[in-house]
């Protein structure tokens, strides 16, 4: 699973970890943030056992805050491996010179990744990067021996430039040639979407991992389908609505215990809008659960729109809403 900024929480992590995902990764941790006790950054680290293997993301443009930092990490949390984000495109992490814009500085890149390696003693330091900062000048296969020479004992690629962002194509020969170019783990990342993706991604570059992370959204199923046909050759059939209902409602339990109901609501939203997508009338129905506030919101917009919508299409759901919202108690625990 890929580190995402706002959305890899706790809840977010279970329920991946739970679907099958082999690894998953914090929220992106600024080492400033760290270095200066700020509350919010440091509760960002914490994980419990039942979400592991896990790995704690950090960034920064200062090798020796970095060295603290994972120092910090191991004493305090002790995760399965820290990795080095150098692949954030986003203008308030470039702008401290951090994430991709190492891929500008390699001297800074190399510096970084020594230090961090120092801080982090036997815990194992791996590297997130991208094919360079834009289209025109590539420096991933020299950044991937630099990060293996300094220590590093993985690299992840997302294969596409700082420049593109998250658009156009990512380009999956750039993964094979860093496969070539190192002796260190290759996970590639980029445009896997469905299983075919991840096997056809292994078998076209030779990476030694896939990593997934828009197509989780809404969606940890993908984790148990890309095992399942990786293992048996085999397509599971896609969750019906009311599997992607159940695991969304227990989202939002778990993320109200995390934040509180109050807080924890608000941030639910967005997930709640990426677990209905493709759902029929979805577009009547995101913005009701944009507006939720509590838990049994949730469960009650849930209940109407069976009501509405599918028991309209022969539906096997009680079109009665008291039944329904006594299924939602029985499902959704």
């Amino acid at each position: 699973m890929a580190p995402m900024a706002g959305v890899s929480n706790r809840p977010f992590r279970l329920l991946a970890i739970k679907a099958g995902a082999a690894l998953t990764y914090s929220e992106m941790i600024s080492s400033e943030g760290v270095v200066r006790h700020h509350a919010k950054t440091l509760a960002m680290m914490k994980f419990k056992s039942d979400e592991q293997p896990i790995g704690i993301q950090i960034y920064g443009a200062n090798p020796e805050v970095m060295r603290q930092v994972a120092q910090i990490a191991v004493r305090n949390n002790n995760p399965d491996l820290i990795d080095i984000n150098f692949g954030c495109p986003a203008k308030k992490v470039v702008n401290r010179n951090s994430g991709a814009a190492a891929l500008k500085d390699l001297v800074l890149t190399d510096e970084i990744v020594r230090a961090t390696v120092e801080g982090a003693g036997k815990t194992p330091v791996t590297v997130k990067i991208r094919i360079g900062w834009d289209d025109t000048k590539p420096v991933y296969e020299e950044v991937g021996r630099i990060v293996e020479q300094a220590g590093a004992k993985a690299v992840t690629l997302h294969a596409r430039s700082r420049g593109k962002g998250f658009s156009g194509k990512a380009d999956w020969t750039a993964i094979k040639k860093l496969k070539r170019a190192v002796n260190i783990p290759v996970i590639g990342n980029g445009d896997v979407k469905t299983p075919a993706d991840a096997k056809q991604m292994l078998e076209e570059t030779g990476c030694d991992g896939v990593m997934i992370g828009r197509a989780a959204l809404g969606n940890p199923f993908i984790f148990k389908q890309v095992s399942h046909y990786l293992a048996t050759g085999e397509l599971l059939p896609e969750p019906a609505v009311q599997d992607k209902i159940k695991i969304a409602c227990r989202h939002a339990r778990l993320i109200a215990e995390e934040y509180g109901e109050q807080r924890g609501i608000i941030k639910m939203r967005g997930y709640l809008g990426w677990y209905v997508k493709g759902f029929p009338g979805a577009s009547k129905l995101r913005p009701k659960l944009f507006q939720v506030n509590t838990i049994s919101d949730v469960i009650r917009t849930f209940s109407d729109y069976l009501n509405e919508e599918l028991t309209t299409r022969r539906s096997p759901y009680p079109a009665n809403t008291e039944r329904l919202t006594t299924w939602f108690q029985n499902s959704c625990p």
